[in-house]
């Protein structure tokens, strides 16, 4: 039977010379693997920008409740991105998003909220008109709401350090490492009651906002077993000052 369903591209990989399969996150099912024919060739109407990471696309699709590799009919771009693709800061943190979101997602079960939010994040950064430096940051962040390990408790001058592994703001050292000190935890508490339209009134240097992403990183392997490294972090870190 077929469906139609907005989609968010997260991986490709070439199957033939004419086919293409796709890891898909979709609002109608979930995460799918599918596979796409004529994607090459003169006649192809099918364009290639359709399946830049975190595309967002509107497609026909096939479904079984087996699972397993899918197929679609028909797809296009459903909001063609005006500045993304030609900002080098912007696409850097899509390829970087799209990494994160590639290892974070697992599941074949759909989630509305969570496709929304993924959804109207890209949109605001493709509109985004002022720095983007923080955008990635609070981004993960938040989705940890949706992943279901947003943090626990809050900063205050008892409650003044937060535990990665416990995922919550605690008042003493654990007995492991893996804990934000005093003015991180601060840092990172008032990212998560942020705004992306309030983004740009924080003043976060180069390096507090390098070891606030290497400790949500870390958050995300301590939550989500699969997750492993992020080979993008890298180049974004050279592209954001």
């Amino acid at each position: 039977m077929l469906h139609k369903t907005r989609g968010i591209i997260l991986h490709t990989t070439s199957y033939s010379e004419s086919q293409l399969i796709a890891k898909v996150y979709t609002l109608q099912f979930g995460l799918q693997s599918y596979i796409i024919s004529g994607i090459r060739g003169k006649k192809s109407k099918t364009k290639a920008s359709v399946f830049q990471p975190l595309s967002l696309v509107d497609m026909v699709v096939s479904h079984t409740e087996k699972g397993g590799l899918q197929r679609i009919s028909e797809i296009n771009n459903a909001h063609p991105y005006t500045s993304i693709p030609y900002i080098v800061s912007k696409s850097s943190i899509v390829l970087f998003l799209n990494e994160i979101l590639y290892k974070a997602l697992n599941e074949a079960h759909p989630d509305e909220d969570l496709f929304e939010f993924i959804q109207n994040s890209l949109l605001i950064l493709d509109l985004k008109t002022d720095s983007c430096s923080n955008f990635h940051v609070y981004f993960m962040a938040q989705l940890t709401k949706y992943l279901g390990f947003f943090p626990q408790g809050a900063f205050s001058d008892t409650h003044n350090l937060f535990d990665l592994k416990s995922g919550c703001f605690i008042n003493q050292m654990p007995n492991h490492p893996h804990y934000l000190n005093d003015d991180q935890s601060q840092l990172f508490y008032t990212i998560l009651s942020q705004r992306y339209d309030t983004l740009n009134q924080l003043r976060i240097s180069q390096q507090q906002r390098k070891q606030l992403l290497q400790a949500l990183i870390s958050y995300f392997q301590f939550h989500i077993p699969s997750f492993k490294e992020i080979n993008s972090l890298e180049v974004l870190e050279e592209v954001i000052s």
